[in-house]
């Protein structure tokens, strides 16, 4: 459930599994039940908590190897208590034979590794204690077996929220929360994070949030990126990270942060899948909504194929109250008292297919392709009352609207890795191409009638709008650890944007066959940008402080064109630098300190001059002189019991892009663009405290309280 009160956000989810189950399968038959006990003294107040307890203060790490000396990958690790062999956490090792576990309660372990074609292997007793709270594991040496082992199946779960140094983690994948829902609507329920009617994204009270894709930007409008994540189901994703001052490593696009919805992607061994069905009606209106989902993997070898494919269909509607008044020299003019209903129709279908390909131990290719195509319609009903300077009616305008948009996009990745060394040593790079098209018809048909409820004047009118985005882009990464505290990343990317869109409007006279082209919104509008970056991080782990700092320089050139006349041409360099500190004060709490700068670019659809219309008196219009916007976001932490989180922010961002309405008196138009119109400072303060009530009940309570400062120049 959500509850908005005059700038306060409440998120409170209630939910039998606060966790979500991770399964790794290989062929000997073990069910695993992982029991977990969190004990929780009472919340008195929201600013006055309580503490509860935990004992997580102990890490384990090792790498597996078989009597060659060659890396064993994907093995299954399970940790169990010494005393009874219970499980505590169980892990598969990744492409370098590597595990971890961390946050494990001071005691006595033993370690269990088990792989297709090897013998079981257990590690002699070991203790975690205050003198040495963390243990690598050395000769995990796996010996042949001739003997076909069973099914093996481990059982570990994660919390539904983790707070790390530069990012907060949603585990969505088969969390109650996520059932049946869409991934904007998971989205809602995520600490920090508001939608609004329309789909606009916010975090912490700020919008101009980055969404990423497994990563990689979507490079999509509002809208449009609002309309992708209503179409995808929640039993794709796996994860979601949210960053409110991302590291160096990401695109400085986004004041607000980044949010990274990472997909789901199999790494069970055999074929597997599962079916998703979900229905959804609304009393009011008896609208429905239906989605299905189906998720398939195979691995065997060196070789995962895996695919998604859904489908969604709903209907919805909206209704605006528009109240608004044409004022000169302190004296009304005229003044409207508007109603705009409107009903929605929204079906998609959408598909994601993908192979991994592990040619050695250390090295992995892989493809990816995306799709997504759909149709959203609407019918509009929008009444007007025309009003005099007295208040009093003086007409009536009615304006029925049919909207139709069809829309289609896909995008394919190829990816390659390499393990330099069992170290941590790295390089991936990434080449990608996306392709969005959209296709819009508009019918507008508006009647006027005087006082007296006759027609007086009739206008009808036909849109069409038309855009491809192409986008190509190419990025090489570098993880190199120095030693077991230290590590430094590198990496370059280049990307390529070519947007064309074309609006064309047409008046409709006599028996409406006859058709007048309407020049003013009419549009052929071309927008190429190109940006280069590249990016240093370099972070440092002391005793009790972790350090990470990056710097980003990004390059940018963007030329637009209207009907092949140049309305634009830019090309400027600016640098991104991003500090992260986390301080361990004792066993129950750390404090946090983050900087980042950021930058926001108009998106085409801000910079594009075409005309969108509500009826003959309210549109919004593009605005090609828009420039980029720039902000500084500084935040300070303090973690309880890695729980419970407090944050306080602040940011201001210059030469800010915001939305400014203007009035024609003498035409009693209304529209609205945007401009830079000075800067915004941003205070905020958070409280997230997850609360688990029972063995089968859990609530993550998140509250949020920010201001807005603006200052116009």
């Amino acid at each position: 459930m959500q509850y908005k009160v005059v700038g306060f956000t409440y998120n409170f989810d209630s939910t039998n599994k606060p966790f979500y189950d991770v399964k790794y399968s290989h062929r000997s038959i073990l069910n695993i039940k992982l029991v977990m006990k969190t004990l929780l003294y009472s919340i008195l107040a929201l600013l006055s908590l309580n503490s509860f307890r935990t004992h997580a203060q102990g890490k384990i790490s090792g790498q597996i190897t078989d009597e060659k000396s060659k890396i064993v990958e994907f093995a299954s690790v399970t940790l169990l208590k010494a005393k009874d062999s219970t499980l505590v956490k169980g892990a598969l090792s990744d492409g370098s034979g590597s595990f971890e576990f961390e946050k494990i309660p001071l005691g006595e372990y033993l370690v269990n590794i088990s792989q297709m074609g090897y013998k079981k292997f257990f590690t002699p007793k070991f203790s975690l204690d205050s003198d040495n709270p963390s243990v690598k594991l050395s000769s995990l040496v796996l010996s042949e077996d001739s003997k076909q082992l069973a099914e093996v199946q481990v059982v570990a779960k994660k919390p539904f929220i983790e707070q790390q140094i530069d990012r907060t983690i949603v585990n969505v994948e088969n969390s109650i929360v996520s059932a049946g829902a869409t991934a904007l609507e998971v989205l809602e329920k995520s600490p920090g994070i508001t939608v609004d009617k329309d789909g606009n994204i916010s975090l912490k009270g700020k919008q101009n949030v980055m969404v990423l894709m497994d990563g990689k930007p979507t490079y999509m409008s509002a809208s449009d990126l609002a309309n992708l994540l209503r179409n995808m189901q929640s039993s794709q994703l796996e994860k979601i990270e949210i960053m409110t001052n991302p590291p160096a490593k990401y695109d400085a696009a986004g004041n607000a942060g980044v949010i990274n919805l990472r997909t789901k992607k199999n790494q069970n061994m055999g074929l597997n899948g599962s079916v998703t069905v979900g229905y959804g009606y609304g009393f009011y209106k008896s609208l429905p909504k239906q989605n299905g989902s189906l998720n398939l993997n195979y691995r065997q070898g060196k070789l995962n194929l895996f695919g998604n494919f859904s489908g969604n269909n709903r209907k919805s509607f909206q209704i605006n109250e528009i109240n608004r008044k044409f004022v000169e020299n302190g004296k009304t003019l005229s003044g409207f008292d508007q109603v705009a209903d409107s009903d929605k129709k929204n079906s998609s279908v959408s598909y994601k297919v993908g192979a991994d390909y592990f040619l050695d131990s250390k090295n992995t290719i892989g493809v990816l392709l995306n799709g997504m195509s759909g149709n959203y319609s609407e019918l509009l009903d929008n009444q007007a009352i025309v009003k005099n300077s007295f208040g009093i009616k003086d007409s009536t305008s009615i304006t029925k609207g049919d909207i139709n948009n069809g829309w289609s996009n896909y995008s394919a990745n190829i990816n390659f890795k390499h393990v330099i060394d069992s170290t941590g040593k790295e390089w991936t790079m990434d080449a990608d191409y996306a392709r969005y098209n959209t296709d819009n018809t508009m019918m507008y048909r508006t009647s006027k009638y005087d006082l007296q409820n006759i027609l007086r004047q009739t206008r009808n009118e036909d849109g069409m709008t038309a855009s491809k985005i192409n986008i190509y882009s190419i990025k090489g990464d570098l993880v190199y650890p120095i030693n077991k505290t230290s590590k430094f990343e590198v990496g370059v990317k280049s990307s390529y944007v070519n947007s064309n869109n074309d609006m064309r409007f047409e008046f409709l006279v006599g028996d409406l066959n006859n058709r007048i082209l309407d020049p003013t919104r009419t549009r052929d509008f071309l927008y190429k940008e190109n940006i280069n970056a590249g990016y240093l991080n370099y972070s440092k782990q002391f005793k009790k402080l972790s350090v990470q700092l990056g710097l980003r320089v990004e390059n940018t050139i963007g030329q637009g064109t209207l009907k092949g006349v140049e309305l634009l041409n830019r090309n400027y360099t600016n640098l991104f630098p991003s500090i992260f500190l986390r301080e361990k004060l004792n066993a129950k709490h750390q404090l946090g300190l983050s900087y980042s700068r950021r930058i926001d670019r108009p998106s085409y659809e801000d910079l594009n001059p075409f005309l969108y219309f509500l009826d003959p008196y309210t549109f919004e219009k593009g605005n090609e002189l828009l420039k980029p916007q720039y902000t500084d976001a500084l935040e300070v932490s303090h973690t309880f019991m890695d729980a419970v989180t407090t944050t306080i922010n602040y940011s201001r961002t210059n030469g800010v892009m915001t939305q400014i309405l203007q009035q024609n008196n003498a035409l009693k138009l209304t529209n609205v663009t945007k401009y830079n119109i000075g800067y915004v400072d941003n205070f905020g303060i958070a409280f997230s405290v997850p609360v688990p009530i029972t063995k089968w009940w859990f609530s993550n309570t998140y509250f949020n309280l920010c201001e807005l400062r603006v200052k116009l120049l």
